[in-house]
């Protein structure tokens, strides 16, 4: 009944509106524009992918704090978390964490030693422009990983944002600060973002302690640019790596610790013709201290260390009538710097073996053709090869059709590919890169901004996935089909609704649903803003059951309904928020094994004051 109720009255709200005058600058802010299908700007409706992107306003209005949260607005996206904490977004039903390809402002986040993300899924929306997001493959862009979806989070730093310092408190003494600057010394743009966030979060008396802390910088001059960013991340394990509650943040821990320093050029040769070159260095490095259930063993204390270098050059060419020609090459080297495994007892085998290399070498082309006034054909091909385990080659082949004013068709072939993490390659040193074939269709009709409906079904297997007994092997296939809908609804500049939802059927080579897959995704936002600067945000989110494997006796995972509601005063430069998560305190429940009696709590009701001022 109470959800009724506040169904009711958003929609009486919302036809109470209906007929205020759309105003043009706001027609124009609803153009969606990305470059992460193409890596040229296009209307993401002309895109041959499936695309979505996440604006920071409207994030904000909604209550999103990070990007974890953020990603939840995207069809098809579940949102779910290991025994340890460690949060997991999966795309289309894919589980499996290495295949998303994640990037800050265009740099992989991705590590070789086990494909993870999961430490910039914490990184604050305070700092984020915008996400884009391609729902499906991606390799012949960005190659290895980029099986069910890529992700680009695009920093203020990165896109020239107003200036701005954020305060935010909240449940479980958290706190966070972040700040924005940016500033001219002669013909030197300089920006900077920094943020901190703490909290001493203790659920079921679980350690889930989270100090996390980022430093960004850009410089740019006419055609060059430098971009730099630092992050760590302190975390406590939660439920545990081997299943014993983590109590004690003084004892038990999970620190990664990223940076990467990139150096770019871009210029257009001509009018038809553009260049942009990419060279730089990454880190990643991780420790972890946990406690094991063999007596003996004690703590276990994992270091681990990576370096990775990189140079890449994309040459953009429009000089041949109707088609736009992007023809690119890059080379990675990366190389364990330090991989130790330790324990009371003293040292054991680590997971990823020491001094291991890695060179990448790619090539790509990718044309996209007007065959007609109203076609559009795009086809793209990569080859990579990698020195530690071969080849891998990725087309791709889709199509636009602007059937008329209002309605354009999609459908798009691909092909991708994950190659093998170094931990799984030290267990099995055999193992070849998992593959992907995936046939896309889709619907968009928009009818004079008022109504935006997107509709899409997709069909995809994935062959010789790498799944885990006593070593890792290769002997599974799975295979992903469903439908993505969104429909927006904004009848002026002060209000707008949007749906979404979501169906995939996930299964094994033995047509076994897979276990803790959602079928049925599904949420609303409603925001209203009135002529005072009060915001009102609602946001309702549905995740459908999902089976167990068929050692748990439990039966299936139930269902779970949340609802946020954000209230927001924005006068001048300064805006303040009270976010509340899961209203009605109906708590967010992960799968935990059968042993736990129990599934992971994710702690229910919690109240975040935000402010943020603008100069």
């Amino acid at each position: 009944m109470k959800y009724l109720l506040i169904l009711l009255i958003s929609f009486s709200m919302l036809f109470s509106n209906q007929e205020m005058k759309i105003e043009d600058d706001f027609l124009q802010s609803l153009e969606e524009v990305s470059e992460i299908a193409t890596k040229t700007k296009l209307n993401i409706d002309d895109s041959p992918s499936f695309v979505t992107v996440l604006h920071n306003e409207k994030l904000q209005r909604l209550g999103i704090t990070t990007v974890y949260d953020a990603l939840g607005l995207v069809p098809g996206v579940q949102l779910t978390r290991e025994a340890t904490g460690v949060p997991v977004v999966i795309f289309r039903g894919v589980s499996q964490k290495s295949e998303i390809k994640l990037m800050i402002d265009g740099v992989t986040i991705n590590n070789t030693y086990r494909g993870s993300i999961y430490h910039y899924l914490d990184f604050p929306i305070e700092l984020v422009q915008r996400i884009e997001v391609i729902r499906g493959s991606g390799s012949v862009l960005y190659g290895s990983g980029a099986i069910s979806g890529v992700v680009n989070i695009i920093t203020k730093t990165g896109s020239g944002a107003p200036t701005n310092i954020t305060y935010i408190a909240g449940s479980a003494n958290s706190k966070e600060i972040g700040t924005y600057l940016k500033t001219k010394q002669g013909d030197v743009n300089i920006a900077l973002d920094a943020y901190y966030q703490d909290n001493n979060n203790k659920i079921d008396a679980t350690d889930r302690h989270l100090h996390d802390y980022s430093v960004g910088l850009k410089l740019t001059k006419g055609s060059f640019g430098v971009i730099a960013r630092l992050k760590k991340s302190d975390q406590g394990n939660a439920y545990g790596v081997f299943g014993l509650n983590d109590i004690d943040h003084d004892s038990y821990s999970n620190i990664n610790d990223t940076s990467f320093l990139q150096f770019s050029y871009k210029d257009a040769l001509n009018k038809d013709n553009k260049i942009e070159v990419l060279a730089g260095y990454g880190q990643y490095g991780q420790k972890v201290e946990a406690l094991h259930p063999v007596v003996s063993l004690g703590t276990l204390q994992s270091i681990y260390k990576e370096a990775t270098y990189f140079a890449q050059t994309d040459f953009i060419s429009t000089s041949i009538n109707s088609h736009r020609i992007l023809v690119g090459a890059r080379y990675e080297s990366t190389k364990t710097k330090q991989s130790e495994l330790t324990s009371n007892a003293g040292p054991i085998t680590p997971l990823s073996k020491p001094g291991l290399t890695r060179e990448i070498f790619s090539l790509h082309i990718v044309d996209t053709f007007s065959a007609f006034k109203d076609i559009d054909i795009t086809a793209g091909l990569r080859y990579d090869n990698y020195s530690d385990y071969g080849t891998s080659y990725s087309p791709n082949l889709g199509i636009v059709y602007r059937l008329n004013k209002t309605i354009k068709l999609k459908a798009l072939f691909s092909h991708a590919y994950r190659a093998p993490s170094w931990i799984e390659l030290t267990s099995n040193p055999d193992l070849k890169a998992e593959t992907s074939d995936s046939f896309e269709a889709g619907i968009i009709y928009k009818n004079n901004h008022n109504h935006t409906l997107r509709l899409n079904a997709y069909t995809f297997h994935i062959d010789d996935m790498i799944t885990q007994s006593t070593t890792y092997i290769q002997t599974s296939k799975n295979t992903f089909t469903g439908s993505e809908i969104e429909y927006s609804y904004t009848p002026n500049n002060n209000l707008e609704l949007n749906l979404f939802a979501s169906y995939v059927d996930a299964r094994d080579e033995n047509n076994k649903e897979l276990v803790d897959i959602a079928n049925t995704l599904a949420s609303t936002t409603l925001i209203y803003t009135t002529n005072s600067g009060i915001s009102f945000a609602s946001y309702l989110k549905y995740v459908s059951s999902s089976s167990r494997s068929e050692a748990d006796t439990r039966g299936d995972k139930p269902s779970s309904l949340i609802f946020d509601e954000t209230v927001s005063y924005t006068l001048k430069n300064f805006t303040a928020s009270l976010i509340v998560k899961d209203l009605f305190n109906n708590g967010s429940y992960y799968a935990l094994p059968q042993s736990r009696g129990y599934d992971f709590n994710d702690g229910g009701r919690s109240i975040i004051l935000r402010a943020t001022l603008e100069f």
